[in-house]
C-alpha cells in the first residue's frame, strides 16, 4: 500500500533535481566569476545607466540599474530574470505533472485505487513540489554564498538568503497554480500553457508599469512586484510581500482538491 505520496514524488524527480542543482550551481559560478572584471570597469556601470528607460525597468531588481555593487550586479545578472525564470520552469513543470501528468500517463487511476483521498493526493503532491523548490533554493543560496566569498563580494549571506527565499516563494506561487489548473483540467499542456502565460503577463505588467501610468494599479497585483519591490539583496525580507506570495500559493492549494474532487479522472 502506498503510504507517502510526497516521498514517492520526490523519488520520481530525483534525477531531474540533480541536474537542476548542477545547472544552477554552474550558472551561479559563471556569473560570480565575472564580478572582479565588472567591478574594476566603472565604464560598464555608466553604460548601463545610459540604457533606455524601458530596458532599465526590466533589468533593475528592486532598485536602480547598478553594476558597481555586488547587490546591483547580482540583481541584474541573476535575480531580475534568470533565477526566477529557472525556478519557474522547474516549479511549473513539476506542478503541471503532479496531477495532470500522472493522469495523462494513466498512473493516476492506480494511485487513487489506494486508500487515499483526492485531497491527500493533492496536498502531498504539493508538499513534494515545496520540498523540490526549497531544495533548489538551498543549492542556489549555497552556490551564491560560496561564490561571493571566493570572489570577495561585499554582500551578506542573510541578504543572499532573502533574495533566494523570495525567488522560491515566487516559483511556488506559480507551481501551485500549475497544480490547480492540472487538477481542474487533467491536461498537462493546458496547466503549463496557462500558468506560463500568467507568469509572462505578470512579468510584463511589472516591468512596464514604471513606463505606463495605466499599469500602476495592476502592477500591485503582479507576483513579480512583490518578489522584487522590497529589494531583498540590499534590505532583506519584507513580511508583507512574503505574505502575499504565500497567500497566492495557499489559495491555489486550497482550491485544487475541491476542483479535483468535482470531476472524473480520465482512464
Amino acid at each position: 500500500m502506498l503510504r507517502n505520496i510526497a516521498l514517492k514524488g520526490l523519488r520520481d524527480i530525483r534525477r531531474g533535481f540533480l541536474w537542476w542543482s548542477l545547472g544552477l550551481a554552474g550558472f551561479v559560478a559563471l556569473i560570480v566569476s565575472v564580478w572582479p572584471t565588472v567591478h574594476s570597469n566603472p565604464s560598464l556601470n555608466k553604460l548601463a545607466q545610459d540604457y533606455p528607460e524601458a530596458l532599465q525597468a526590466f533589468l533593475a531588481f528592486g532598485g536602480a540599474v547598478d553594476y558597481s555593487s555586488p547587490a546591483g550586479y547580482l540583481g541584474i545578472e541573476l535575480f531580475s530574470l534568470m533565477v526566477p525564470l529557472l525556478l519557474l520552469v522547474a516549479a511549473i513543470g513539476t506542478g503541471a505533472g503532479a496531477i495532470a501528468g500522472e493522469e495523462e500517463r494513466g498512473t493516476l487511476e492506480l494511485l487513487l485505487a489506494n486508500p487515499v483521498s483526492r485531497t491527500k493526493v493533492v496536498l502531498e503532491k504539493t508538499a513534494a513540489l515545496v520540498l523540490e523548490i526549497a531544495g533548489l533554493g538551498l543549492v542556489l543560496w549555497l552556490a551564491l554564498w560560496i561564490g561571493a566569498l571566493l570572489a570577495k563580494m561585499d554582500i551578506s549571506a542573510a541578504h543572499l538568503a532573502a533574495a533566494t527565499l523570495m525567488a522560491v516563494l515566487l516559483a511556488l506561487a506559480y507551481g501551485t497554480i500549475a497544480i490547480l489548473v492540472g487538477a481542474a483540467t487533467g491536461k498537462r499542456t493546458v496547466a503549463i500553457g496557462l500558468t506560463a502565460a500568467a507568469a509572462v503577463a505578470a512579468y510584463l505588467v511589472n516591468g512596464l508599469a514604471p513606463l505606463v501610468h495605466a499599469l500602476e494599479v495592476p502592477q500591485k497585483l503582479s507576483p513579480f512586484y512583490h518578489y522584487a519591490v522590497s529589494d531583498p539583496l540590499r534590505h532583506g525580507l519584507s513580511l508583507t510581500h512574503i505574505a502575499v506570495l504565500v497567500a497566492i500559493g495557499g489559495v491555489a492549494t486550497a482550491l485544487a482538491p475541491y476542483l479535483f474532487s468535482r470531476r472524473d479522472v480520465a482512464t
